[in-house]
């Protein structure tokens, strides 16, 4: 068709920058701030292991870090799915309201390649078994034609 031959366009699907920016904005505090805070409490765990002579259990101390680490984690997927996606819309501060937004989004994404997918291999399917339903289909059929 003709939309296949056309050339791709090097910016179709390319994030805008001010959309880059509100996202890096969003993330540095919700990742940033439990990073910070498991070396932060990891060196207070120290400090009272050694200097003040509380014998604290290693169990503790890597539970407590590596929550903080998977809460940075959380962190962020929170400061990329609550950003909004559109240039001109700023978004609240926590963007509750874009989360929904960007999750149904995503959702579709999922879904219409989910049945991209089915359709690719039910097409291949057909082509096995002699049917061709599109000229994608009619193309692979030549070129494996063309091989033997």
């Amino acid at each position: 068709t003709e939309e296949e031959l056309a050339p791709i366009d090097p910016s179709a699907g390319v994030m805008p920058e001010v959309v880059s920016q509100r996202m890096l904005r969003r993330v540095i505090p919700f990742a940033g701030l439990p990073v910070f805070g498991s070396f932060a409490l990891f060196g207070a765990f120290y400090y009272a292991n050694t200097q003040l002579d509380l014998d604290l259990p290693p169990s503790i101390v890597a539970y407590s870090t590596q929550a903080l680490l998977f809460l940075a984690f959380g962190g962020i997927t929170w400061g990329v799915m609550s950003t909004s996606w559109e240039e001109s819309e700023e978004g609240s501060f926590l963007g509750i309201e874009q989360v929904q937004k960007n999750v149904g989004m995503m959702r579709d994404g999922l879904r219409r390649g989910q049945q991209a997918a089915i359709d690719e291999y039910a097409e291949k399917d057909a082509a096995d078994d002699g049917v061709l339903m599109s000229r994608k289909a009619q193309n692979r059929a030549a070129r494996r034609n063309e091989q033997k």
